[in-house]
């Protein structure tokens, strides 16, 4: 019950943010859609889906700060510090909250797509591929980059965190200590990735791709390596978060 009440707060507090982005998305599909007769196909997709979730990643990484910030400057870190809730806990639910409005974010951003231009869109564009057999590949395709995709953000909001309880850490040049903190744990992970890898050999390849495309076989280890490197990171910070962090 403590857990859920943490991630309805955080969630209530940045959802009106999320939702003024998803305005602004209706309206740029709608400007795509204007601008489709002029504009080839690949800048159409550029433009209505890859701008829109490589900057709602993007967004999610700044809220991961700001809410940590928040707390801090609005001294409401004296009141979670005092729950009878894990340390962990409390940053999980943050995270929580952002990768759910992140993926609500995605999925709107896929809906308003299909809606706004596929619908419109769908006639040429089978008259110029055959979207109907490409379908197999286009889901695989899809799944495996959104999971994929989902997994950075949320290694990337995780370090975000460990850099900023870092920063509570010193008294003076709490910036340098964030920057320099996120930094090391980026190349950290960088270096220990590929020997741990390694070790990893064993399991499964990830098929990427379709029968009739060019077929990718991913290795899982770096994957499984940064899944486990979140974990870790996650029981760091809350240690940090309970034991070091002076308010």
């Amino acid at each position: 019950m403590a857990f859920r009440n943490l991630f309805m707060k955080e969630l209530k507090s940045i959802f009106p943010l999320y939702g003024v982005f998803s305005v602004a998305i209706v309206f740029l599909h709608f400007f795509v859609l204007y601008k489709s007769t002029v504009w080839d196909n690949d800048i159409i997709l550029v433009v209505s889906l890859f701008i829109p979730t490589i900057f709602v990643a993007v967004l999610a990484i700044g809220t991961g700060y700001y809410q940590l910030q928040m707390e801090w400057r609005t001294n409401s870190i004296y009141l979670l510090l005092s729950l009878p809730v894990r340390g962990w806990k409390l940053l999980m639910a943050k995270l929580v909250a952002v990768l759910s409005v992140l993926i609500m974010t995605c999925i709107w951003i896929g809906v308003s797509f299909v809606l706004i231009l596929l619908r419109v869109k769908w006639d040429e564009w089978r008259a110029n591929e055959d979207l109907t057999a490409l379908m197999p590949t286009l889901l695989n395709v899809t799944a495996n980059s959104f999971w994929m995709y989902c997994l950075v953000v949320t290694f990337m909001l995780i370090v975000i965190q460990f850099a900023f309880l870092c920063g509570q850490l010193v008294v003076k040049f709490k910036w340098l200590v964030v920057l320099s903190a996120f930094f090391a744990a980026l190349w950290l992970v960088f270096r220990v990735s590929p020997l741990l890898s390694n070790l990893l050999l064993w399991t499964p390849e990830i098929f990427f791709g379709g029968k009739d495309t060019d077929v990718m076989y991913l290795h899982s280890g770096p994957f499984i390596v940064l899944l486990l490197t979140c974990v870790g990171l996650v029981w760091l910070n809350g240690f940090i978060f309970e034991k070091e962090v002076e308010v």
